[in-house]
């Protein structure tokens, strides 16, 4: 696949310009993605020769209570240290209402840059 070759971005126009272009590509490459899918969904797996556009499965796990300290106290009886493995998320976090300074006294704050695009 060859890609189109485009100019530096020099100007806020131009910025405007592509941004609304990544826009209208990435709304078609969806609306895509979903016909490729209902052909997949009837026909199978498409190999494309660089891909193969397919369902892969993801699992997760959730624990009551009570599954969560049965894993801990088996960890535990393994010689696995269960806070080095188990974590709180960001969104259980958040639920507690505590500032980021009472948090960093307990923990390390680590903040990712993730290039989107949002709504206004």
């Amino acid at each position: 696949m060859v890609l189109a070759k485009i100019e530096e971005v020099k100007s806020m126009d131009y910025a405007i310009k592509l941004g609304k272009e990544i826009e209208r590509v990435e709304a078609t490459a969806k609306a895509m993605k979903v016909e490729l899918k209902a052909f997949v969904d009837v026909n199978g797996p498409v190999d494309t020769g660089d891909v193969i556009w397919d369902y892969s499965i993801s699992a997760s796990w959730s624990f009551n209570e009570e599954g969560l300290k049965e894993l801990a106290q088996n960890m535990v009886l393994e010689g696995v240290n269960p806070w080095k493995v188990l974590n709180i998320t960001a969104s259980n976090l958040k639920k507690l209402g505590w500032d980021d300074a009472i948090v960093a006294k307990m923990g390390e704050k680590k903040e990712t840059r993730r290039f989107s695009s949002r709504k206004k």
